[in-house]
């Protein structure tokens, strides 16, 4: 529409001045900015912090074995901490877990609505536990034990207290001492394949805390948005290639792996939405801003490209936690 109005003001002879200046701002609006929105979406983003309250309350209970978790919503889940004991690449154990944790994925893709579960590496000093949050009534695999006080850890509570109050800034949450910011990891095209994605960020000198979210999509679902994938991508190269645009390198690597996936989904595999948070603690704001920036850097040289969520602080942080209470 910016484009559309600008064109007709610069060749019409009549065309008023307030035509150009709503030409410039739509075309402003929709330029695209840091973190993968446009200047327009920025803005909306930074109103909503600025009109709404900045604190932030987390409480959780156990019941059982169960824990229950409020952060602009509800969700009950059953916290398991990883065994672990020496290197686990030595011993094989790495393979695995993770083989464990895609035919759980399988499994719960056969369920009519899904399932969502996630697991969150936890670093302290130079201790490092993993917390594996699943669905209530979900066996959980070998090599895991009951670790609900290590879930009350990696949600903030390290006491007794029921409750979790943040202050809500605009690059970083305020918590009882220390201060904390988000960060969210966008694309791995850009990863190394021969490894695992995560494995450079996990090895960072930079203390932080890991959340992998795992949404695990319904078979009959998963099905259906796999081969419409395919579909689209087809008939938008068939319509390219009519009027004489040839496929590029990209868009034929882009349809090759949505064709992978769709043969994988109909032979039973797991469709998976992924969210991964990474998380940096520090007792001041001047320390704070240094591990972030050297985590910038650092998932850079490791080919992943993480967004700031400026103005999104509080949200990100409710939703990286066990159980994704806030999807």
């Amino acid at each position: 529409m910016g484009v559309g109005l600008l064109s007709q003001w610069l060749f019409s002879s009549v065309a008023p001045t307030s035509e150009f200046i709503v030409a410039l701002a739509l075309f402003t609006c929709a330029a695209p900015s840091a973190d993968g929105l446009t200047v327009g979406e920025q803005l909306a983003v930074a109103l909503r912090y600025f009109v709404r309250s900045h604190w932030s309350v987390i409480s959780a209970l156990e019941f059982g074995d169960d824990m229950a978790l409020w952060a602009n919503g509800e969700v009950a889940f059953c916290g398991y901490e990883l065994v672990h004991r020496g290197r686990l690449d030595l011993s094989g154990r790495d393979v695995a877990n993770a083989e464990a944790l895609r035919a759980l994925a399988d499994a719960a893709s056969a369920t009519r609505a899904g399932q969502h579960f996630s697991a969150h590496v936890f670093r302290r000093n130079d201790q490092r536990s993993t917390l594996l949050a699943l669905p209530p009534g979900v066996p959980v695999p070998d090599g895991w034990k009951k670790g609900n006080d290590l879930a009350r850890r990696v949600i903030g509570l390290d006491n007794d207290a029921p409750s979790l109050h943040l202050l809500e800034r605009f690059t970083y949450l305020r918590a009882p001492e220390q201060l904390l910011r988000l960060y969210r990891v966008r694309d791995f095209n850009a990863a190394p394949s021969e490894r695992g994605l995560l494995d450079a960020i996990l090895k960072s000198s930079t203390p932080l805390d890991l959340a992998l979210h795992v949404d695990v999509v319904s078979g009959a679902r998963a099905q259906r948005l796999s081969a419409r994938a395919v579909h689209q991508v087809g008939s938008d190269d068939a319509t390219s290639r009519a009027v004489g645009f040839r496929r590029t390198a990209r868009a034929t690597r882009n349809y090759d792996r949505l064709a992978q996936r769709e043969a994988l989904v109909a032979s039973g595999r797991a469709l998976l939405r992924v969210a991964v948070f990474l998380m940096v603690r520090a007792s001041s704001l001047e320390e704070l801003h240094k591990q972030g920036d050297a985590l910038w850097r650092h998932a850079h040289d490791a080919g992943l490209r993480v967004e700031r969520g400026w103005g999104r602080q509080a949200r990100w942080y409710r939703a990286q936690l066990p159980g994704g209470p806030s999807w």
